[in-house]
């Protein structure tokens, strides 16, 4: 577990169900995901995979995001490595909040607690993000924390590129 002024970073359990869902189903929140707004089934699975990734090969960190004192569970952040989106030294910083918590800093917050984990993680030389570049709250997180444009990527199937933000973990620790 992961904690900071506002938020306990902890493993996903499986009656963080109802929340995922609520949070993952939300067009809102999923508009730059690929797979849009997720429904009960697919919430499932996903919440399935998160309680997976600790235990995994490789780094695939995926914490729940709740605000303290209740603990409710408001999104997740992740980071994850041996993916065919960042090279074998990186390690790709991801989060996802709550409609209702944009606009507060928990989504700074969250990452930056989350880049600071990673500077004690052996073998992570570079933390990346990749995000849409209409995806202003995202850029402007990651900036927040320090991060810097490095290049645009480009998926297959995808119309533009996405925005590749890098940040050594050694000037996180600052």
């Amino acid at each position: 577990m992961i904690n900071t002024v506002r938020l306990n970073l902890r493993p996903f359990r499986d009656d963080d169900l109802h929340q995922v869902s609520e949070i993952l189903g939300d067009p809102n929140v999923m508009a730059f995901s690929d797979d849009g707004a997720l429904d009960h089934t697919a919430s499932r699975d996903w919440l399935k995979r998160a309680i997976q990734a600790t235990t995994s090969y490789g780094l695939r960190l995926m914490l729940a995001v709740c605000l303290k004192p209740d603990e409710r569970l408001i999104g997740y952040v992740s980071l994850t490595s041996g993916t065919k989106r960042v090279s074998e030294c990186e390690a790709e910083l991801g989060f996802r909040l709550a409609n209702d918590c944009w606009g507060h800093r928990i989504a700074t917050e969250a990452a930056q607690a989350m880049v600071v984990h990673a500077t004690g993680l052996s073998g992570t030389k570079l933390i990346v993000a990749i995000v849409d570049p209409n995806n202003r709250r995202s850029v402007r997180v990651l900036q927040k924390i320090g991060m810097t444009y490095e290049r645009d990527v480009m998926f297959g199937g995808y119309d533009y590129p996405d925005h590749k933000f890098s940040l050594a973990p050694a000037a996180a620790a600052h």
